[in-house]
């Protein structure tokens, strides 16, 4: 029996992992939208015009559509695809979404999974006792006092 992992479930597992963190850690703070006409959103008028912020991480960490653990680190909630992930899968919009979708998005997946691949079958990690997790919602979302990590060849 061959207990061995094969390529395409790690690189599935990969994709998961990616996609979790991309949820808790989006690459941007907000998305702005400018409303093409009125429009009324739960008993609230938006003119036609006006810009609205999207805060992403309060979308992507919602219970209401991510479930109870949507505070929480758990990969598997991506085992069928974001459609299985969310409530509603728009919600899950670390590139965006709709005709402002970034175009590049495909290539930067396929490039941090070739990227995290090539780093992962080289060394191992863990974290710094000292680190404390504080995320930053600055222009982007980062370690608020940065992340220390020991790392060891394999």
């Amino acid at each position: 029996m061959n207990l061995k992992p094969s390529i395409t479930m790690l690189f599935m597992q990969l994709t998961m992992v990616i996609q979790e963190t991309l949820r808790l850690y989006p690459p941007a703070v907000f998305v702005v939208r400018t409303a093409l006409q009125d429009v009324s959103l739960k008993g609230l008028l938006i003119p036609k015009g006006m810009n609205i912020q999207i805060p992403l991480s309060v979308l992507q960490h919602d219970p209401l559509l991510w479930g109870h653990d949507a505070h929480k680190f758990n990969p598997e909630r991506f085992e069928n695809g974001v459609l299985g992930a969310c409530k509603v899968p728009q919600a899950y919009i670390p590139f965006g979404i709709g005709a402002r979708v970034c175009v590049g998005q495909h290539l930067a997946m396929v490039e941090l999974k070739v990227i995290l691949s090539l780093i992962l079958m080289k060394f191992h990690f863990t974290l710094s006792p000292s680190y404390c997790h504080s995320p930053a919602f600055r222009l982007v979302v980062e370690p608020g006092h940065g992340v220390v990590l020991h790392m060891t060849r394999i």
